[in-house]
């Protein structure tokens, strides 16, 4: 709703208010409204209450008693990880006898059950208002299905009273983490100073006015008989979704209606993967509440499929539906949350059966698992050890994608014992041929800081046709390539109307140098949208001490908002990293410390704080805790490039540079190494007189990196070092594309030339 809309609206309803004989008092009908409780309408819908109740929204939270809790708490013992587990009941109270803080064993009662199928948790208050969820947690599925059980959800983890997932740590604090989802009105009230929570809420579970938002006013006008369709005392009324037809011949059905994309607001802050930038209030614009996660890697495939535990909104922002209209609401009964349809017969609402529904379209038998639509589109994966989510991407199957990027297709989750190629000789003999997924290879090329791809990305109108979260996606990406051609391709997307692909472009510029950056992001200081604001206010954040007079003081302002956005996460380790970070770019070392140890606090075992902390340290000259905590981040991650790398710029720093080699060395090898690691371990093998070595690194590593800009410069910088140039147009017809204009790059190339292509 825009400034105009919200200033009409508001006129309206002070003009229709007080004709509402006995509604309310002028006073009241001026007051924000409140939130009054779903047994206030029960009245007049009795059976959407009915049905809400039976929904999984009803159960996300609720007081531990006879009817919530499913769970066998008949003096039942358990032992995982080694640490036994005792559940049972005294009098009404549902009680557990184990392990909890600092390894000490203790008795706890079970405050509040947590959702219910097809697993359910408990959470214990363990003091100062502390609501810790339970590793342990109860399999509510049939028998049949190997549910009705206990079962640890880090099966697989060796969880003990010091890792991070310990049901009494910061991972499994139902405050910061969870509640704001499974309550109503949910207030934190995080204290700092103590760590100590007072959360309030009006009502326990996803009620009526978590997604209406508070009644008070509505229930005011409906005792009146005043509800119409413009006049309903919520701030948004609901509108009518978009109808479905087929026209003609058309196999997929059109929309009619006035398309209505509110549900982005109304479901998407709880269902999605997102961080809270500011105070949650039901239906508000999601923008101003939530920064969304891209699809980045580890949370998703790199062909945008799900992989991490991302809920739904970001799967189904990449859909061709979604930009079409459908919503949520399309599929699933707004007050159960169940499926308004069974099987195909769901799909059939716009996929015609007599196209679609057939063994010409599936090619597998009718009615079997294979013929059902979400089998090939809709694949699923399980998280929490039973729950298994469907990927809301609605997806074609590609087998060749799959095994170019890596990422899982349909056919092989299915048929286990098949691979990609069976799957792929399946598809030829029906005469499928998937779509050339574009958008798939430029984003894992992206994620391989591959210039080429970039290149071929920058310089042409490439994915204009995929989804905006598509789109933000790659071009968050483009920071790893400073360029003109980079800067160039961002900045065209500055005033993009989409708040994901805008955010993205100013993600984009921060490795730009700050004169550059403020000239090109000062004008969105004041962007309607909050998390376009604060991405700014990161963006320009070091560049503040370089400002005088009027710009220093909107660029401050800007930064006050930053800060106050950062203290609706300051209860969690990586917040305060983000405000420790934050200050130490402004130049206040003190305050960063101090945010440094208030994670450490919260989560002492939080790597990236420790690694941020001992650089902080390094720099203030106490080399002696900075080494501690290096040594200590080796310990709890000793297979993170990371922590191997920091450790090694440290030892180097330290002139213990031959030690150093060996961490260097342990880092290009994990698993999350970047160019970057190859680049700096190069370069001490070279300082040590290796330069045969740094140059074999950078040959062997640059084939899973390939066309890296930084490891081309640096091999050429060897190449000429040592005389031996042959093939040295491997890497100079790169840089020419990109950096011609570097003085280095014009020497070689004129050195060079007559071998680039």
């Amino acid at each position: 709703m825009n400034y105009c809309s919200q200033i009409y609206t508001t006129i309206l309803y002070l003009m229709l208010i007080p004709s509402a004989a006995g509604a309310a008092s002028s006073q009241d009908s001026v007051s924000p409204a409140k939130f009054v409780g779903s047994s206030s309408c029960i009245q007049c819908h009795q059976l959407e209450y009915d049905n809400w109740q039976k929904s999984d929204h009803y159960q996300a939270m609720r007081p531990a008693n006879e009817d919530s809790v499913l769970g066998d708490f008949d003096n039942v013992t358990l032992s995982f990880h080694g640490i036994e587990t005792r559940l049972y009941r005294k009098g009404e109270a549902f009680m557990v006898d184990t392990t909890g803080q600092n390894g000490v064993a203790g008795v706890f009662t079970i405050a509040y059950s947590f959702g219910h199928y097809p697993l359910q948790q408990y959470l214990i208050d363990i003091g100062k208002g502390h609501l810790q969820a339970l590793n342990v947690a109860w399999d509510a599925r049939p028998v049949e299905q190997g549910g009705q059980r206990w079962y640890h959800l880090q099966a697989d983890e060796d969880i003990d009273p010091q890792h991070p997932f310990f049901w009494t740590r910061h991972f499994q604090n139902a405050n910061s983490r969870c509640i704001e989802c499974h309550a109503t009105d949910v207030s934190k009230n995080y204290n700092p100073e103590d760590e100590s929570y007072d959360t309030s809420w009006s009502e326990v579970g996803v009620t009526c006015e978590s997604c209406h938002g508070p009644a008070s006013q509505h229930l005011a006008l409906a005792q009146a008989d005043q509800v119409t369709s413009r006049t309903t005392g919520f701030d948004k009324p609901s509108q009518p979704k978009l109808s479905w037809t087929f026209r003609g011949n058309d196999s997929i059905a059109s929309p009619s209606g006035i398309r209505d994309d509110s549900f982005i607001d109304t479901c998407g802050g709880c269902h999605s993967r997102r961080s809270t930038i500011g105070d949650v209030k039901p239906l508000a614009p999601y923008h101003d509440q939530y920064r969304l996660a891209l699809l980045d890697q580890g949370l998703y495939h790199s062909d945008g499929q799900i992989n991490d535990e991302v809920f739904v909104l970001g799967s189904f922002l990449q859909s061709k539906m979604q930009r079409k209209g459908v919503t949520c609401a399309n599929c699933h009964d707004a007050h159960s949350g169940k499926l308004i349809a069974a099987g195909n017969v769901l799909c059939a609402q716009c996929h015609k059966p007599a196209v679609f529904d057939n063994s010409e379209h599936h090619h597998h038998p009718a009615a079997s698992a294979g013929a059902q639509c979400v089998a090939c589109h809709m694949p699923e994966k399980t998280y929490m050890g039973v729950d298994q989510r469907r990927d809301h991407s609605f997806s074609i199957p590609d087998p060749q994608l799959s095994t170019s990027a890596g990422s899982p297709n349909a056919c092989t989750d299915c048929h286990q014992d098949k691979d990609n190629a069976w799957a792929g000789a399946a598809l030829a003999s029906w005469k499928i041929t998937p779509r050339p997924q574009l958008w798939a290879v430029i984003n894992q090329g992206m994620d391989r800081q591959d210039a080429k791809i970039f290149r071929d990305y920058a310089q042409n109108e490439l994915l204009q046709d995929q989804a905006s979260i598509r789109q933000a996606t790659v071009l968050s990406k483009l920071s790893s390539f400073p360029s003109r051609l980079a800067m160039e391709k961002a900045s065209a997307e500055l005033a993009n109307p989409d708040p994901l692909v805008r955010r993205a472009a100013v993600t984009s510029l921060q490795a730009m140098p700050f004169e550059l950056r403020w000239q090109l992001l000062n004008p969105l200081i004041d962007d309607p949208l909050k998390v376009i604001r604060l991405e700014v206010a990161s963006a320009l954040a070091d560049g503040f001490p370089q400002l005088e007079g009027g710009d220093r003081e909107r660029l401050d302002r800007l930064l006050d908002e930053y800060r106050e956005a950062l203290q609706h996460i300051a209860d969690t380790p990586s917040g305060q990293l983000a405000i420790g970070n934050l200050e130490l770019r402004l130049g206040y070392s003190i305050l960063a410390e101090r945010a440094y140890l208030r994670a450490l606090a919260i989560e002492p075992r939080f790597v990236p704080a420790l690694i941020n902390l001992s650089d902080l340290y390094r720099s203030m000259g106490s080399d002696g805790e900075a080494e501690k905590l290096l040594q200590l981040a080796l310990e709890i991650e000793p297979d993170s490039a990371n922590t191997n790398h920091a450790y090694g710029l440290f030892l180097i720093r330290s002139g213990k540079q031959d030690e150093a080699l060996e961490y260097l060395e342990a880092a290009i090898g994990k698993e999350n190494s970047t160019p970057r690691h190859i680049y700096v371990y190069a370069v001490a093998l070279d300082s040590r007189g290796q330069i045969a070595a740094a140059m074999e690194i950078i040959n062997r590593q640059s084939k899973r990196w390939p066309n890296n800009l930084e490891l081309a410069f640096l091999q050429i910088s060897y190449m000429e070092k040592t005389g031996n140039t042959a093939g040295v147009n491997r890497y100079l017809s790169l840089l020419a594309s990109f950096a011609a204009n570097n003085p280095r790059v014009r020497r070689w190339m004129e050195m060079y030339g007559g071998k680039v292509n």
